[in-house]
């Protein structure tokens, strides 16, 4: 926590199509250099710019929870996965 008190957060989006031991390695190590108390996991729900092929929302949501579980680090969101539409990163930090 900050000298602040304030919980220091961070957030790492993508397409989790899989994730994998990379994109947590990479989030343990920005949060340490950062301070950060927790860091957010958002799977993108539908990607203007990628094609998911059979895997769907759902399952890239579903790998993301089953990386993250037993971390206490990572928490993972649903934002772009229950919204219709295509995501983009900032309507999402809206």
């Amino acid at each position: 926590m900050s000298i602040t008190g304030k919980k220091r957060i961070g957030i790492l989006g993508g397409s989790f199509n899989p994730i994998h031991n990379a994109h947590l390695s990479l989030s343990r190590q920005a949060a340490g250099a950062l301070g950060l108390d927790r860091v957010i996991l958002i799977p993108t729900g539908d990607s203007p710019y990628k094609n998911y092929g059979s895997v769907t929302r759902e399952d890239r949501y579903r790998m993301t929870c089953l990386a993250a579980q037993g971390d206490s680090l990572f928490t993972v969101e649903r934002i772009e996965i229950d919204r219709p539409g295509q995501s983009y990163t900032c309507d999402t930090m809206r």
